[in-house]
Order: C-alpha cells, then structure tokens, then sequence
C-alpha cells in the first residue's frame, strides 16, 4: 500500500489504528472496503429485524480510496456538469441521476437528523446559457419543486450571472464515516487487512499475522476505483482528484459550494479556509493512476484558481492530499456501479464522483433485496 498524505479531514483520526483481532473463519456477509458504500451497507444490514453477521475489512488504517478524502459535497449536481453528460449519457440518464441523488441526500437527512450539515446550496460559476436554462427547468420539473434559479453570484471581485442550486449542502466525510461505523453495531470493522481473492463463497486475507481465509454467504466488494484488484472484468477506470486547503482567508466570495470549468473545479470554505480541489481534465497523469501522491503542478494550478476565487493571493497552502475515484467505462455517466462476480459476490464500484449522496441509496436498496 503506497503511503500517502491524509486529508484535512483525517485530522482527528487516531494517530495509529487498532490491530485486527482475531478474524472469523465465517461470516454472513463481508463487505471489502470501508468506504461510504461499505459502510452504508454495513449500517443498513445492522438495521434489519435479524442483523447478518457482517464483518467490514479495510487495507487502509480508516479507508484508503476517495470517501474520506473527497471535498464533502452532498450534492444533487450542478447544470454544466449535466449538460456535458447529456452529450454522451442523454437526457434521460442525466435526470434518472439526479433524482437518485436527491433520494441519497434525503436518505442521510431521514437517518441522522442531527448529524450538522451545513445547508448552504451550491453556486455554478460558468457561463448561464440557453441550454443550461432549458436542462435546469426539466431538472426542477422532475423534482416537482424549484431546486435551481439564476441569480447574481459573488466569485473574488467579479459578480456575474450563475445557477444556484438550493438543495445542496457540505459535510464532514470521515465524521460520517465514524457514526455509520459506530451505528452499524452488528458487524465487525477490521483495519490493516487485505482482500487477496473474493469469490464463490471464499476469500483469502493478508493480515499482519499472515495468511487467512473465510467462508461467506455474501460478499460485496466496495473498493470503487480499485475494483480491478479484485474483479479482472472491471470496467472501472481510475481519476485522481487533488485538493488545498488554505490558511484562513478574507473574502466576498459567497460562502455556497462553487464549481467553475464544468464542476472539474470546485471549492467550499471550511474553518473559515478555502478548500478548493479540481484540475483532473487539464492534466493527463490525473487520469488512469491509483498513486495518491499529490503532485506539485496540480498544486500550481489549483492555487491559481483559488487566487480566482478569493479575489487576491493573501494567503498560504496549509493541506494538500490527493483522492482516487472510480468511473465505470472512464465516463462520469458510464453505467451500474453493481456488477456480480458469481452468485455469491458482487462488486458495488465506480460512482463517478457522486459516492456521498449516491451510496445511501444503492446500499438501502441492496439490503431490501437481501431481505427477499
């Protein structure tokens, strides 16, 4: 496992995780990485009338791909961004999409009510055009209430026409990350071992102990742009995406989620810093690799337009990380995150960078299924 930089966010983790304990020979269901889809399924499982017995296994000392390393967007999609997956998704994914996240973002509200959300809304910064226009009234149209608007946008010293987008809102991942573990108190979570082979009932571990195997009922691997470890018929394909965080700043930038370059870039602010993440489509290495090792020209032009952003350079980079997400087929839009292996193992990877809000969703459903 390559040794990498934690994000702002794994700040509070422990400095050292917990050694796994003796492992089981069975167990009901495994679930192979403790991601949000892992541990939204891990938490559902534990919810039912009789709880599986679940165990969760992580290679990582809390999670290893994007989940606690991501900006916390809880995000039902900004307009540029759509409309450039029209063009290879259609109409219809695109809306079918958004609606799925809709139902995500409601499904954390329902079952962590007093988890703190920061409702703020999310502003698109790019050009408002009669395109845009037209995709955010089908958008409004499906939802069945007036979740976009144009209105006047505040970015650094420029106020322009913008989408705004009132349904989204900003988390703290890896805090999330630790309720639905605590929440999911029927399975075990195992930190530091790795998943050899998964499949027809048997999977084979590396722990620090040495070699280990189980038998399971089920098993669902959740390891998202590193599927292909375990799935050699996976088709999703890696992008790294790499964020700063700044010293604390002055600004009249609204203080919403910001996308600008068709949502390739983004930003929130955060402890009254600027977390800014993006540059994936300007820079070719961005894409394909599963190294998350920050690279210093992604930091050259991500503090540019942070400079954008807040109107001035008053200020210093104080965090920077990088996260690996997973697109079926390469595509924002490429398809089903669930594949199954054989009858017994199922690969559930690949959300295109929409894991927050999407993986309550699909993790709810898979449960009901296994209730049937």
């Amino acid at each position: 496992m390559e040794m990498r930089r934690f994000s702002y966010w794994e700040s509070e983790l422990p400095p050292e995780p917990l050694p796994p304990r003796d492992l089981p020979r069975r167990v009901d269901r495994l679930i192979v990485g403790a991601g949000f889809m892992g541990r939204w399924l891990a938490y559902f499982l534990s919810k039912r009338a009789q709880p599986a017995r679940t165990l969760v296994i992580d290679r990582d000392r809390f999670s290893y791909g994007a989940s606690s390393r991501n900006a916390g967007f809880l995000t039902c999609g900004q307009v540029s961004e759509m409309l450039s997956d029209v063009q290879h998704a259609g109409i219809d994914s695109v809306v079918d999409t958004f609606l799925q996240r809709r139902q995500g973002i409601a499904i954390v509200r329902r079952e962590f009510p007093d988890f703190d959300i920061e409702d703020c809304g999310s502003t698109d910064y790019d050009e408002v055009t009669d395109d845009k226009r037209e995709l955010l009234a089908q958008l409004n149209q499906a939802a069945g209430e007036e979740i976009y608007t144009v209105r006047a946008g505040r970015i650094g010293n420029d106020v322009r026409p913008t989408v705004f987008n009132k349904a989204d809102g900003a988390l703290h991942p890896v805090k999330l990350m630790r309720v639905l573990q605590g929440r999911a108190s029927s399975a075990g979570f195992e930190f530091g071992v790795k998943a050899l082979r998964v499949a027809e009932g048997k999977a084979e571990l590396e722990t620090p102990a040495g070699r280990h195997e189980l038998e399971y009922g089920r098993a669902f691997i959740c390891t998202n742009s590193f599927a292909g470890e375990l799935d050699a018929a996976s088709d999703v394909q890696p992008g790294r995406g790499q964020v700063i965080v700044t010293s604390p700043v002055r600004t009249r930038t609204d203080r919403t989620l910001g996308y600008l370059n068709a949502g390739y870039d983004y930003f929130r602010f955060v402890d009254d810093r600027l977390l800014l993440g993006g540059g994936r489509d300007r820079f070719k290495a961005e894409h394909g690799t599963r190294e998350l090792r920050p690279t210093e020209e992604v930091r050259e032009y991500l503090k540019q337009v942070a400079a954008e952003v807040l109107g001035h350079d008053d200020w210093q980079v104080e965090h920077q990380w990088a996260g690996i997400m997973g697109f079926v087929g390469g595509k924002h839009l490429g398809g089903s995150p669930r594949r199954k292996i054989d009858d017994r193992t199922e690969v559930i990877a690949g959300f295109g960078g929409m894991g927050v809000a999407l993986t309550p969703l699909v993790a709810e459903r898979i449960v009901m299924e296994d209730l049937v």
